[in-house]
C-alpha cells in the first residue's frame, strides 16, 4: 500500500502525473482529439466552402464575400475557445477544474486508508526493532539473554553456588571418600596378608607346616576315593608293622571290584628339607614294609623338593610326585601320579604273567603323563591370569558405568531444573 499511495514515490501518484502533466497522456489524448476535431472541420469546410465547392463557388472570395470570412472567423474562434475549455478542465493550475477535482477526491477518499496503514505497519515494526526497549522483540531478547545468563551461571566453576561447582564438589567429596575408604581397605588387606606371609613362613619353619600339608594331601586323594570301591585310611599317629615306626601317612585299600582286591598303597607325604632322592626312595621302601603295601606314592612339596627332582616319575614300585598345595594347576599332576601308583598296585596283586602290565610301557604312559601335565599347568596358569584379568577389567569397568551413569543422571536432573526455571522466568 505504501508503495502504491506513497505521495512522493507512489505509484498511484506517479500514474496520475503522468496523466495530467503538460505533455502527459490526457493532454496528448485531448490534443489528439481537439486536432481530429479541427481536421474533421477542415475536412468540412473544404467539402462546402472550398474552392471547389458549390458554395465557393456560388460565394467567391474573389467577389469579396465577406460572409465566408466571417463565419471562418467565427468557427476558427469557437474551436479556440472549446480546445481551451477542454485544456482548462484537465489542468492542476486551476483548483476547480475536473482533473484538481479527481486529483483531490482520491486523496480524500485513500489518504485515510493510506496514514492508517503506515501507522499500523510502523507500529509492527516498532515491536521488531531492538532500539526501542518497551518492544516485544526487545523484551524477548532480554529475557533469553536472563536465561542464558542464569544457564550460564549455573554451568560456571567460577560461580560457587552454581549447579556444576556443586556437582563437582560433590564429585570431589566423593572421590576422597572413596580414596580414603580404598587406602583404608588397601592397609587392612596388607596387614592381613602380612600377618598370614608371616603366619605360613613360621608354619612352613615348624613341624606344624608338615601336618597342614599332610592334611591337605589327605583331603585332595581322598576326594579321588569318594566315588570308588577304594578305602582310605589315615595311620600317620599309629606304628605299623616295624616297631616304633609311623613311616606312612595314609593307606588306601582297593575294593572287591578291583583287578587287585585288597592291595594296598601307602602315601607319604612330605613337606620337609633336606631329601635326596636316595633318601627319599629309601623312605618310601620302608613305608612300604611298615605299611605292608606294594607300591609307596612319596609326595614332596614343591617348597622343599630335591633340586633336579622330576615332577612325576616311577622308581620300581614307587611313584615320586612333587606337588605345590598353592597351585591348582598341579593338582592334576596328583591326580596322576596316584592313578599310576593305582595301575602299579593292580599289576603287583595279578599273578597271571600275561595279563601284568609292561613296566616298560607304563614308565612311557608316566613320561608322556608328565609332559602332557606340564603343558596343562602351563596352559591353565595362562588361563587363570587372563580370567583374572579380564574379571579385574570388567568390574571396573562396571563400577566406571554405574559411577558414570549416576552422575548423568545428577547433571540431567540440574539441567532440567535449569530449563524449568528459565521457562518460568
Amino acid at each position: 500500500m505504501r508503495a502504491y499511495f506513497d505521495p512522493a514515490s507512489g505509484a498511484f501518484t506517479e500514474r496520475v502525473q503522468r496523466l495530467v502533466r503538460q505533455d502527459g497522456e490526457l493532454s496528448s489524448l485531448i490534443t489528439g482529439q481537439v486536432e481530429t476535431a479541427r481536421r474533421t472541420f477542415d475536412a468540412l469546410f473544404t467539402q462546402h466552402l472550398g474552392a471547389d465547392s458549390e458554395l465557393r463557388r456560388l460565394l467567391s472570395p474573389e467577389e469579396g464575400n465577406e460572409l465566408l470570412g466571417a463565419m471562418r472567423g467565427q468557427v476558427d474562434t469557437a474551436l479556440q475557445l472549446q480546445s481551451q475549455a477542454i485544456t482548462a478542465e484537465f489542468t492542476l493550475d486551476r483548483p476547480d477544474s475536473a482533473l484538481s477535482r479527481l486529483v483531490r477526491e482520491l486523496k480524500e477518499r485513500h489518504g485515510d486508508l493510506e496514514r492508517n496503514l503506515g501507522e499500523k505497519v510502523s507500529s509492527v515494526v516498532g515491536e521488531f526493532s531492538l532500539d526501542n526497549k518497551d518492544s516485544a522483540l526487545s523484551r524477548l531478547v532480554g529475557r533469553v539473554e536472563s536465561a542464558q545468563r542464569q544457564i550460564s551461571a549455573q554451568f560456571s566453576l567460577d560461580n560457587p553456588e552454581s549447579g556444576l561447582t556443586c556437582i563437582v564438589q560433590r564429585i570431589e567429596r566423593f572421590e576422597q571418600a572413596q580414596t580414603e575408604r580404598t587406602s583404608q581397605f588397601e592397609t587392612r588387606v596388607t596387614t592381613l596378608l602380612e600377618k598370614l606371609v608371616n603366619r605360613r613362613e613360621e608354619s612352613r619353619r615348624s613341624t606344624v607346616h608338615g601336618n597342614e600339608f599332610e592334611a591337605l594331601v589327605g583331603e585332595q586323594l581322598q576326594a579321588h576315593c569318594v566315588g570308588s570301591d577304594e578305602v582310605f585310611d589315615a595311620v600317620g599317629d599309629t606304628t605299623g608293622q616295624i616297631p616304633r615306626c609311623k613311616i606312612g601317612d595314609f593307606v588306601v585299600t582297593l575294593g572287591p571290584d578291583s583287578a587287585a582286591t585288597g592291595a594296598a598303597i601307602v602315601i607319604e607325604a612330605k613337606a620337609s628339607g633336606g631329601y635326596t632322592l636316595k633318601s627319599t626312595l629309601d623312605e618310601a621302601d620302608q613305608a612300604r614294609r611298615n605299611r605292608s603295601a606294594s607300591v609307596c606314592l612319596f609326595i614332596h612339596s614343591a617348597r622343599t623338593a630335591p633340586a633336579g627332582l622330576a615332577d612325576l616319575h616311577r622308581w620300581g614300585q614307587d611313584v615320586v610326585v612333587v606337588w605345590d598345595e598353592d597351585q591348582p594347576a598341579t593338582d592334576v599332576r596328583l591326580k596322576a601320579a596316584y592313578m599310576v601308583a593305582k595301575a602299579l598296585a593292580v599289576r603287583a596283586g595279578q599273578h597271571d604273567e600275561n595279563e601284568a602290565a609292561s613296566l616298560a610301557e607304563m614308565d612311557a604312559a608316566i613320561e608322556a603323563i608328565r609332559k602332557q601335565i606340564s603343558g596343562f599347568e602351563e596352559i591353565q596358569t595362562s588361563a587363570t591370569t587372563v580370567v583374572n584379568s579380564g574379571q579385574r577389567i570388567f568390574k571396573r569397568a562396571d563400577l566406571m558405568s554405574q559411577e558414570i551413569e549416576r552422575k548423568l543422571l545428577i547433571l540431567q536432573q540440574h539441567t532440567a531444573r535449569l530449563l524449568s526455571a528459565g521457562g518460568e522466568a
